[in-house]
Order: structure tokens, then sequence, then C-alpha cells
């Protein structure tokens, strides 16, 4: 690049200096390099080639003659070398400078047709600057001298305003078709946005979202896990209509599902509920979506508690969890996509029990929830810290607990009524009565601050130890009463005790065991024994108030024949079915063996009871006369 101060751009050819001697020093110099130098110039030989130069020049008069002995004559200065040879490097680098602007220049007019080549000379920092193809050289047309040259100018302006005119309409047409469609789409996302809000849902701004609204569908007591994830932006879609953003719940919406089987079969089954297919409305989405987080977190829950559970054959089976109820039934538990869920059938007959657990599951993970507001929110003492961590909920146990109890219901009432059915087979006034505690909601007018709701209370009543009576009146003096206590913690069992009125003679004769029984086996074993020394002490008793009385002897379930051992009355409890048996020695003659009559409370054909009195049999036999 040449400086502004340098000489313009020239394309002739530098002017050739003068070959004569500009001095005295370079004239000295000159001579010193001919040869000889000095000393063989003489007058005589200077003068010869003074005249021999005209001869060859012919006679040219213009040349310069120089004569030293012209004392007039000015010298130039002596020029240092140093100066001259940077004053001939200035000179070529203007020269390159002049000559690379000279390429740059045709090399970027030529770029406009033939970039390829001009490319190969350009230089990359004008390149860099202007890019290839901006300068180029067209020869014009000549103009064409038209009269109406004005009005055709007049009338292209004309037209090109007209035109633009038109594009400015469109334009503005086109922004207020757009505008209207916003103020409708969000006049439909506001609408929407209040539905909501009257629905009663919560309606906040997303965090790190500030200017995007969201609704709260989950639930504040919540474990960590899913307490984040209870929140769902409402985002505006193309019509105008909200979109529940709900990936953080993995895009699927998903329920419970209770399933009872018995031998193997299907016999109940709880199906969570969908929302019909019709149903588009946003606050039935938001409903699912609430229910579906309930239940991700109830399965996350029942999977806790399921490891702690194992002694009570609660076991995870792949992706489904197993609670066996007896030898024959069982209960599985799944989270699935309300789409894979199958479809309900009202025809099973146990129905009722997987709605029960289902239900049951679904209100006890909202009281552990409950439960937490209220810890949260109840004074404490200053030394009792909050924190104390995330403690597994009862949900399956209690279920466990609330089916022990109603197998051990079963259990009682089945073999007490099988034994009181049997007695009274044999005209005996036994009788049976069932006892269960009433469960009932708090007064609300009795609560204070900071304390737990009706519906609360009654949970609360619900996950205590479950109690039941059943009396048993084997004799109008004698009766006795089973009393069962289902425990939820440490231990979910049952325990019985057994109580006796003041006056029962079974107090002398049978008293139960006082720490109670843990086993019904245990149990019935002592019923058992003590209806069969009630009935032999009653029929005792009976035989010593006869107006003839005969000495008997009374010993445990028998009545013997003080002079006859061999002449006995046994009374005893069969257990397969229940049946009181009465055995009779009393024989007439030595060759006839023991003879049995059987009341039993089964009405099958090969158990038919006995149609006699057992108090006739029992008169009648006592008074066979001895052999």
């Amino acid at each position: 690049m040449t400086s502004p101060d340098g000489p313009p751009l020239s394309l002739r050819p530098f002017p050739v200096a003068d070959r004569a001697p500009k001095n005295l020093a370079e004239f000295i110099a000159r001579v010193n390099a001919q040869p000889g130098g000095f000393r063989d110039v003489t007058e005589a030989k200077l003068q010869d080639e003074i005249k021999s130069g005209e001869v060859v020049s012919g006679g040219d008069s213009d040349q310069d003659e120089v004569d030293v002995s012209d004392p007039g004559r000015d010298e130039d200065p002596v020029k240092d070398a140093a100066v001259v040879r940077m004053e001939v490097l200035r000179n070529i680098e203007i020269a390159g400078n002049t000559a690379m602007l000279t390429l740059d220049s045709l090399s970027l007019l030529l770029s406009k047709q033939s970039p390829t080549q001009a490319g190969l000379t350009l230089s990359q920092q004008l390149r860099e600057m202007v890019g290839i193809g901006t300068l180029g050289a067209d020869k014009l047309d000549e103009p064409i001298l038209n009269p109406d040259k004005e009005r055709d100018e007049e009338e292209v302006a004309t037209g090109w305003t007209l035109m633009q005119i038109n594009q400015a309409r469109d334009a503005a047409d086109e922004a207020g078709r757009f505008l209207q469609r916003e103020v409708e789409a969000e006049s439909k996302y506001w609408e929407d946005v209040m539905a909501v809000k009257k629905a009663g849902w919560s309606i906040c701004r997303v965090p790190h979202e500030r200017h995007t609204l969201g609704v709260k569908f989950g639930f504040s007591e919540a474990s960590p896990e899913f307490k984040s994830n209870g929140l769902a932006p409402m985002r505006r879609g193309d019509s105008g209509s909200v979109e529940l953003d709900l990936g953080r719940l993995g895009g699927v919406s998903e329920g419970l599902v209770v399933t009872y089987e018995q031998d193997g079969k299907v016999v109940g089954r709880s199906v969570p509920r969908r929302r019909r297919h019709d149903d588009t409305s946003l606050e039935s989405r938001i409903l699912e979506a609430r229910n579906t987080i309930f239940s991700q977190e109830l399965w996350h829950e029942l999977t806790r508690e399921a490891r702690t559970l194992a002694a009570y054959d609660v076991r995870p089976e792949g992706s489904t969890l197993t609670c066996s109820v007896d030898s024959r039934s069982k209960i599985i538990l799944e989270l699935l996509p309300l789409e894979s869920c199958p479809a309900s059938d009202g025809s099973l007959p146990n129905n009722s029990v997987a709605e029960t657990i289902f239900i049951s599951l679904h209100v006890l993970l909202s009281y552990a929830h409950r439960y937490n507001e209220l810890m949260r929110i109840r004074p404490i003492p200053p030394h009792i810290s909050r924190s104390r961590g995330q403690q597994v909920y009862a949900l399956l146990r209690p279920v466990i607990a609330r089916m022990a109890s109603n197998r051990a219901i079963l259990s009682c009432t089945t073999y007490l009524g099988s034994v009181s059915k049997a007695l009274q087979k044999a005209g005996l006034p036994a009788s049976l009565t069932l006892r269960t505690a009433q469960l009932s909601a708090a007064d609300h007018s009795a609560q204070g601050p900071n304390q737990p709701a009706g519906a609360q209370s009654l949970i609360r009543n619900m996950l205590q130890p479950v109690e039941f009576n059943v009396a048993l009146a084997i004799l109008p003096d004698t009766s006795l009463t089973v009393r069962g206590r289902t425990f939820l913690f440490p231990v979910t069992t049952t325990f019985y005790h057994v109580a006796l009125a003041p006056s029962s003679p079974l107090r002398d004769t049978c008293a139960p065991y006082a720490e109670g029984y843990s086993d019904t086996n245990a149990l019935f074993s002592y019923i058992r024994t003590a209806t069969e020394r009630a009935v032999t002490l009653h029929f005792f008793q009976s035989l010593c108030a006869a107006p003839d009385p005969v000495p008997w002897i009374h010993s445990g379930t028998s009545i013997r024949d003080p002079e006859d051992d061999a002449r006995v009355l046994q009374f005893s409890i069969d257990e397969h079915p229940v049946a009181l048996v009465l055995t009779s020695s009393f024989a007439g003659s030595p060759n006839r063996g023991p003879e049995s009559w059987t009341y039993s409370y089964s009405d099958s054909a090969h158990l038919d009871s006995e149609p006699q009195n057992l108090d006739d049999l029992v008169a009648r036999e006592t008074s066979r006369s001895r052999p």
C-alpha cells in the first residue's frame, strides 16, 4: 500500500538520468576507471578522443560538453551512500505497493465475471475486507431520447407508489388478523385458567419460569420424591387452550390395581377410575394428574413398607406386591398405566373386598399426610427436634391386622357356633353372642386448636387394636366370654382371653390360662374341655338332685357307678365335625359293648344327629339295673 504523501499512480516509464559527470569527483572517478588513469592522459590524446567522438556522433551539436576548466560551474554536493541506499529502497517499495494496488484493483474488477481466476491474484486482506465481486465495470446503453420520458417516469412512480400502498394495506390486514387470533387465543387461555381457579385448584408461578403460570395438584405433606412433581406448567397451545406440561409424571397416567385371588382364580378386582375419552376438560386432566401422583406415591410407600412385612407373607414379585391372606387366598397389588388396566368385572363375587382394600390404602395415605401436617403446625417443646426423618407409613399393616381380626372373628364364631348348635341339638339351652367395637367420629364441639378433625379421629381409632367379644352360654348357670384383641405394633397378631362369670362352676373345675392364648388351637382345646366338663357336671348334679338319688362318682368328663367301674357315662366333643358325643358302657349284659350317641350341628346325611333328647338318654342309661 502507498502512503498518501507518495507519488501518484502513473504508467509512464521513469526518466533516464544525464550521463555527463555532475561534478569533478565523478569525472576523476571515471578517468581513473579508464585504462591507465591520469598517467596516460595527455593533451594530444584528449584532443584525439574529442575529435573521434564528434566523428562518431555525426557532428551532433546537442551533446553536452564538459568543460572541467570552467571555473564558473557549480558543483553538486556529495551525498551519503546510506542516504542514497535508503532512497533507492523507498522508491522500490513505492513501486511494489503501486504494482500490488494495481493488481488488486484489476483482480477485484475481474472477480465480477471470473471469480475463480481472479481469486488467484486477489490479496487475502482485500478479500476479507470487501469480498469478491463487489466491483464491476459495464458499458451502459446510450440514453434514447423520448419526449414522453417525464410522463413515463411519473406513471412508473405512481405505479410503485400504488404497489407500496397495496403492500402496506395487505400487511396491515394480516397484522389485524394476527392480532385478532392472538386476542381469541389469549381469551381462551385465560378462560381455562379462571375455570381451574374457580374449581378450587391453586394457581401460582412456575419456579425458574416467572412468566409461566402453573397449577398445583400435588400434596404439600408428600414425601420429598413427589412433592416437587405436583406442579404442572400451563402452557398456551396454538388454539389458545391450556396444555399441561406433565413431563415430571412420566407422561403416563397410572393407578393402583388391587386383585383378590382365591385358589389361583381372580374373585375380586378393584380398578382405578379413569376419565371418559370424550372428556377433554382441563379440570378432568388435572384431577387425573392428581390421582396419578397420589397412586405413584402410594406405590412407593407400599414397596418401602413391604420390606418390613416379610414375616406376614408380603413379598415383591417382579412389578407386583403379593400379600397372602391365608393358605387359599392372596392379594396382589400393582401400579399400571390407566390404558393397560383390566376392565372392571362386576360379576366377580369378592369385588367388595378388593374395593375395600383399595379405598383403605388411599385413606391411610391421606391420613399420613394429615398427620404430618398436624405435627408440623403443632407447638412442641424447643428441646425436641421437628426433623425426625421420613418414617415408614403404616399402610399395609392395618389392612393385614384387619384381615387377621376378621379371620379370628370368623374362626371363633364358627367353632363356638358349632359347639352351641351341637348343644342345642342335644336339648341344652346354649346360645352364642358376638359383640364388636363400634367406631364413631369425635365430637366437633369438643375439639381444640391444632387438633385432628372428626374424620382423622375416626381413622386414628381404626388404627387402634381391634377388639371383639364372643359370649358362649353352655348352660343357664355356666357361660364364658372369649375376648379377642388384634394388635398392630410391635407384632401384628391376635391374642385371646377367656373370662368366666364370678359364680361360674368352671372356676373350680376348668379355669382358663390367665395369660391368654395366642393360638386358636389352644383356645379351642380349652373351650372343648370346658364344655365337656360343664355338661358332665350338669348331669351329675341332676342325678344327685333326683327324688330317689343313686350315689354316683364325678370324674372329669365322666360319671361312674361307685359299685361297678365298668358302668361309665362319657361326655366328649368331637372336632371334625364339631359334635357332642355321649358314650355309655351301662350295658345290660357283659357281652354288650359301649354305645354312643352323637349330636352334631351339621345337617349332612352321613352325620344325622340323635333324635332323642340328651336328658332322656342319660336318664335311661343311668336307670339300667346292674347285671
